[in-house]
């Protein structure tokens, strides 16, 4: 998670470095300095696709295709660079439209495919992986390790590592997703370090912890997950461009970029459950559609399960592998992110409004931050009147406060104002809303703070439907 920050620009062996954590940026927790007003500022998901397909793309190589639910209706809108020379107009016919690796939002297929289980009675989320790994390998589990269920496999609080046998980015990490077959996957269980001494631990995203998922749900059904995909989820809904392998489709694929280099796609094996599926916008809006229909829909009560929030993660909460924003009896937004070597994707529901969007980037560096700023701040707006205060208290505020095992918010003052940054990267000017109340208008970023006996002592970061808290560990502003 960041915070008021610009996430790095990487090239491809660095977007596998982060595959866990660019697959789950935090809707709007991650930002431009304010001092750069990032364009898109106004989008939401009323907004022209076009738009927030330019404003995906940016000045990157590549294609972006943007497919929005509104009224019932869906619509497509599309970016290139360089522009073709005659481009056309994108319809709903899915055989008009580009393909792209959804990546990561392939998660939430693995999320359904458990639901679905459960809703039939056939799992249960209390299954553990002593009992589900019985017979399966050979060595034995550590009493911890055995101990980890689906609950927390499918909500990454189950204390699982990014991927087996300690590797967390680089050549390695592309290497394993490729090369690893299913008793690969299954054989490295006992050899696991969890993240901490006995799940459940603080929401930790784990390639690993979600392959097993995937893999355990086909087990049950004596089949395998791309199997199961096809039965239970894309041939029942017509979904013939959502995709492992491409056969004669492969010529669909948008061109694959991290930056200016070209990308070649990501295939995997054992690791499929996380991010192996290739799309169209049409498709993915025909399987919002069927989310969005609820219990009535063609997912019956499933759907309703996929979406039922199961653990706390990231300020917020966390349902079947889909992330949610808000709060109950409130808007709730649900979405998942995606990276590849090549491509980039958000998914997005938002059931108050019967809203939907996908989004489909055939360029790693793309700039969705902007996009997904510019939303959490039309769902989630922070208040923006600024109030008098005294320049002489904003010394109070003064300090690190500790939001996260690794992250702190550092407060400085500077030319009577207050400023904020998360440690190490650059500072962002707060406008005072109220009495120890401060907002970054332009991201709709609220912080608020906390006293106990007159003294600050903790503070609160509200933003995009997630909030987290942290309190005063030092007293005087870090130096840069």
């Amino acid at each position: 998670m960041r915070l008021f920050s610009r996430g790095p620009r990487c090239g491809a062996p660095a977007s596998l470095r982060r595959l866990a954590l660019l697959s789950v940026l935090s809707m709007v927790l991650v930002a431009p300095a304010v001092a750069q007003s990032p364009p898109g500022a106004a989008l939401s998901l009323a907004s022209d696709p076009a738009l927030i397909a330019r404003t995906a793309l940016g000045s990157e190589r590549g294609t972006v295709v943007v497919g929005l639910l509104r009224g019932g209706k869906a619509s497509y809108g599309a970016a290139y660079n360089p522009e073709p020379p005659a481009p056309r107009a994108l319809s709903a016919e899915s055989a008009e439209q580009p393909m792209f690796e959804i990546g990561s939002v392939t998660k939430v297929f693995t999320g359904l495919l458990l639901a679905q289980a459960v809703e039939r009675g056939d799992m249960k989320l209390d299954d553990n992986l002593g009992q589900l790994m019985a017979g399966k390998i050979k060595a034995p589990l550590s009493p911890a390790v055995a101990s980890v269920t689906l609950r927390q496999l499918v909500t990454h609080t189950g204390c699982m590592p990014v991927m087996a046998d300690g590797v967390t980015g680089g050549p390695a990490l592309a290497s394993q997703m490729r090369a690893f077959e299913r008793q690969e996957l299954y054989d490295a269980l006992p050899r696991i370090r969890l993240l901490g001494a006995a799940p459940p631990c603080a929401g930790a995203y784990s390639n690993y912890g979600m392959a097993l998922v995937g893999l355990l749900v086909a087990d049950r059904y004596h089949t395998t997950w791309s199997e199961l995909v096809r039965a239970r989820i894309t041939e029942p809904l017509g979904m013939n461009d959502t995709v492992i392998l491409l056969g004669d489709k492969a010529s669909r694929m948008a061109p694959a970029f991290a930056g200016d280099r070209r990308q070649s796609l990501l295939d995997m094996k054992a690791y499929a459950p996380i991010a192996a599926l290739r799309s169209t916008a049409a498709d993915m809006m025909v399987f919002s559609r069927a989310i969005l229909a609820g219990a009535s829909g063609p997912f019956g009560p499933a759907a309703v399960r996929l979406l039922t929030p199961l653990a706390s993660y990231e300020g917020a909460e966390i349902a079947y592998a889909v992330m949610v924003r808000g709060t109950e009896g409130a808007r709730r937004t649900y979405y998942h992110a995606g990276v590849t070597e090549g491509y980039r994707t958000l998914w997005m529901l938002a059931p108050d409004t019967g809203e939907a969007m996908i989004l489909l980037s055939s360029n790693t560096r793309a700039p969705l931050q902007r996009v997904m700023l510019a939303i959490g701040k039309s769902r989630y707006p922070a208040p923006t009147v600024e109030v008098p205060v005294d320049a002489d208290k904003l010394a109070e505020y003064r300090g690190e406060y500790r939001v996260t095992p690794s992250k702190s918010l550092d407060f400085t003052v500077r030319g009577g104002r207050l400023l904020v940054r998360e440690s190490g990267r650059g500072y962002n000017p707060l406008k005072p809303i109220g009495t120890d109340r401060f907002t970054v208008g332009e991201i709709g970023a609220q912080i608020v703070f906390q006293r106990e006996g007159g003294q600050v002592v903790g503070v609160t970061l509200s933003q995009g439907g997630a909030q987290v808290a942290g309190r005063r560990v030092r007293e005087a502003a870090l130096v840069d």
